[in-house]
């Protein structure tokens, strides 16, 4: 599958992945989308469970509740201090405030090692910020968090992009996207260490009609116990399946 190259003329959050992007053609057929394919709302451009890796199984979460369990990392970072201070975050802020259930679509899901969230919206992620914030100078940052019951802790996160490159069938379809996998490294006051792995992929995807969705696929690994003696972060999924995934929900989301 092939896949627009987004870097410079439309860039490519999560999320620490490998990002696959799909869109799909319109099957070779120059005959106009049906009105109940322009006209689809988020919840029919989701992936059905049967395309859930194998170990993992849906889980009940509203989009409700994902913007609301989003807010306290939010309120958390906003006090937190990050450096290079240009590596800042802001999209997952900016696009928390947009969302609602007249408008999104949330399937979630978990394994015996992870969570999955996928997101798809009619709002619009900043994917151009995500790409500042984790690449280049921002490929490596440390966060001290500033209040709250987490005060003083330290995060140092090294984020890893991935290719990007031959997974769509029709790269018009995807006007901007990002993968990157991330490596959390946090240190409690105390000293205790724990460490935590997470894939995001992220894209603007065209419908048919002209209308577009923001398709947001998020894996995070299950964090080890804090301990004086630091273990690794548990690997959720390979970065090939991440990949088929995500492709799959680009797809999904064009059709």
């Amino acid at each position: 599958m092939r896949l627009k190259e987004v870097r410079h003329s439309a860039p490519t959050v999560a999320v620490a992945a490998v990002l696959v992007l799909a869109a799909l053609a319109a099957c070779g057929t120059s005959t106009p989308p049906t009105p109940a394919q322009s006209s689809a709302v988020p919840a029919d451009l989701l992936l059905s469970p049967a395309d859930l890796p194998g170990g993992f199984a849906p889980t009940q979460l509203s989009v409700a509740d994902l913007v609301a369990g989003n807010r306290g990392p939010i309120e958390s970072a906003a006090t937190s201090q990050v450096t290079p201070s240009e590596c800042t975050p802001s999209a997952d802020a900016d696009l928390n405030s947009q969302v609602r259930p007249d408008d999104s679509a949330v399937l979630a899901a978990r394994s015996r090692s992870g969570a999955l969230v996928e997101l798809v919206t009619t709002a619009r992620r900043d994917i151009e910020s995500d790409i500042r914030v984790t690449t280049g100078r921002c490929s490596t940052t440390t966060t001290v968090i500033g209040t709250g019951t987490m005060r003083g802790t330290r995060i140092v996160t090294r984020y890893e992009e991935l290719s990007t490159r031959g997974l769509a069938h029709d790269s018009t379809a995807v006007e901007q996207s990002l993968a990157v996998r991330s490596t959390a490294t946090t240190t409690l006051p105390d000293g205790a260490v724990s460490s935590q792995i997470g894939y995001a992929g992220y894209a603007i995807v065209a419908r048919p009609g002209g209308s577009t969705v923001t398709v947001q696929l998020t894996v995070s690994g299950d964090a080890p116990p804090a301990a004086t003696t630091p273990t690794d972060g548990v690997e959720p999924m390979p970065a090939a399946t991440f990949s088929g995934l995500f492709d799959d929900a680009v797809t999904t989301a064009t059709r």
